[in-house]
Parts: C-alpha cells; sequence; structure tokens
C-alpha cells in the first residue's frame, strides 16, 4: 500500500535476467501503487505476468495475513517468492533461491539475506545495520551450528508450494509460516548470497511499531501452539545471547554510544510488547500500524 515509489524497482530488481516461466501475484489496494507497478510491467514486456487478488481491486485493506492467504490461493506454481513492495533486491536473487533446492532437495523452504540500505551516519541508520547484520550472524549460527531452525525472513523467501494459511490476527507471518514447517517436521535453509535491501525506520514512533509486529508476533505465536516443544529463536531472554554483539560490532565511539543506546531502547520494546499483549491484549489492527518512515 502506497509503495508507488519503490514497487518498479523491486520487481525488476528482483526479476533481474531470470529467463524462466512466472507469475506476479500482487495484493495493492491503492491504484497508485498498482498503476506505477504496471507501467513497469509494461515496460518490461510482463505486463501479462500480473495478476492483482480480487480483494485488492476493491481498494479495501483487510491486513497481510488476509491478503497474502488469497494470494497464495491463487498460486499456481510448484515454488512461491515472497517479498515487499518497498524493498529492492541484489542480482540473481531467483536463480541463488532456485539452485538452493536443487543442491538440498529436502529444503521446503528457504530465505534470503536482509541488508540495511540505509547510511550508518546516525543513530536509527547506525541500528538498522546492526540488527540486519545480527540476524544474518544468528540465522548462520543456528542454521549451520546449533539447531537447525531459524524463522524465515518475510522480506524474502522462497517456499515450496504448501497448505499453510495465516490466522487473520496473525501479526508475524513469516514466523507463523516457519514453525508450521518446522512441526511438520520440513526443513529451513539459508542463501545469504540472495539479499534484499531494507529501508529501516527512522524515529522512535515508526521503530516500536515496527518491532511490536515483528518481534511481538513471536510471543503471540503462543497461542496458535505452533512453538510447543519447539526452539524458542526470539524473546528477551534469547537477545541476552546476543548481549555483545552490538558492542563488537561497533567500529568508532559514535557507534560504541548507539550500541550501548539500544539496550534500553530494547528492554522498553520487550515491555511495551508484553503490556499491549499479556495485559491489555490490543487487537490486530490496534497493532499492526503503517510504518511511514520504511517507504
Amino acid at each position: 500500500m502506497k509503495e508507488e515509489k519503490s514497487i518498479g524497482k523491486c520487481i525488476k530488481s528482483f526479476l533481474g535476467d531470470y529467463k524462466g516461466d512466472f507469475e506476479i501475484l500482487v495484493s495493492i489496494p491503492d491504484e497508485e501503487t498498482y498503476e506505477a507497478l504496471m507501467h513497469k510491467a509494461v515496460e518490461m514486456g510482463i505486463e501479462n505476468k500480473v495478476k492483482r487478488s480480487e480483494i485488492s481491486k476493491s481498494g479495501k485493506a483487510l491486513g497481510k495475513p488476509f491478503e497474502l492467504n488469497q494470494l497464495m490461493d491463487m498460486a499456481a506454481g510448484d515454488i512461491w517468492f515472497f517479498g515487499d513492495g518497498d524493498t529492492y533486491f541484489g542480482q540473481n536473487t531467483i536463480n541463488l533461491l532456485l539452485d538452493k533446492f536443487k543442491q538440498n532437495p529436502k529444503l521446503e523452504a528457504i530465505t534470503g539475506r536482509p541488508v540495511s540500505m540505509d547510511k550508518k551516519d546516525n543513530f536509527f541508520g547506525y541500528i538498522g545495520h546492526l540488527l540486519a547484520d545480527g540476524a544474518h550472524f544468528k540465522r548462520d549460527q543456528e542454521l549451520t551450528q546449533k539447531s537447525g531452525f531459524f524463522p524465515l525472513s518475510g522480506y524474502l523467501f522462497a517456499m515450496k508450494k504448501t497448505d499453510i494459511r495465516l490466522p487473520a490476527d496473525c501479526l508475524s507471518d513469516d514466523a507463523f509460516i516457519s514453525y508450521k514447517l518446522l512441526q511438520a517436521g520440513k526443513q529451513i535453509g539459508y542463501q545469504p548470497k540472495a539479499q534484499v535491501y531494507i529501508k529501516y525506520a527512522t524515529n522512535f514512533a515508526d521503530f516500536f511499531k515496527q518491532k511490536k509486529r515483528s518481534a511481538g508476533g513471536f510471543v503471540q505465536l503462543k497461542k496458535y501452539g505452533v512453538m510447543d516443544n519447539q526452539p524458542q529463536t526470539r524473546s528477551f531472554i534469547k537477545e541476552l545471547e546476543m548481549v555483545f554483539f552490538p558492542i563488537k560490532y561497533a567500529k568508532n565511539l559514535s557507534q560504541l554510544t548507539w550500541s550501548l543506546e539500544l539496550f534500553p531502547v530494547r528492554i522498553w520494546l520487550w515491555i511495551l510488547i508484553f503490556w499491549e499483549q499479556k495485559v491489555v491484549k490490543k487487537s490486530f489492527d490496534e497493532v499492526w500500524k503503517r510504518v511511514e518512515s520504511t517507504k
């Protein structure tokens, strides 16, 4: 929604030089973004590949879980790719993910690597890089050295055709899908060479909106029963395992100061998540708020 400035670059960078068969399924409720997409599609000669969900044609925004479910119901292919319209992708994204499936046919889904596109010369720009690189470090560590499991990133992942569908109030669709796959005994892979470039929040209001949704979504998963007897990968306690990462990540005094400032911010985030989910029990619509500064 309202991603008319980024959707063209998103589609062009994702497809890159890929020559195989494909379809592009989108849920875009606003006409400005859809027109920008179709303008780029015509320019690329792929306008007949684009299919828009019926509900988005009406202009209604019913929430990402509902929209993703509808897109999955529409999908005809055997491998599905997921991404966001306000990002862009590194070179050869599709082939890198497809090659990973060929290398290991047991994999049911493969996640790419989010990379910050922001500059490191201010608090929020630096923190975006720190969190993205920290997630890469943790994902690589878990998948290659420890549990063998780490959730997909909703910014970029590929998955074999599935009947998994999301609950209507699901805050973290990528985490829900990941744990459903784990429950079914399926394996998730990681292809860090398949990169997706993200613009992170540039103010505290948007930072907390975004993180209450993504981090808080893991707390919410417990009510669906998908985490029963499964490894916990995101919580306040799990973050303590990475307590020294921000310190080691800093390369100068300014960055060290910003790393130290992140600690009270994250503590306050988890307090807010506990308060909103466990005490006042906010609804999906109250938690899922548009993050303007990432667009």
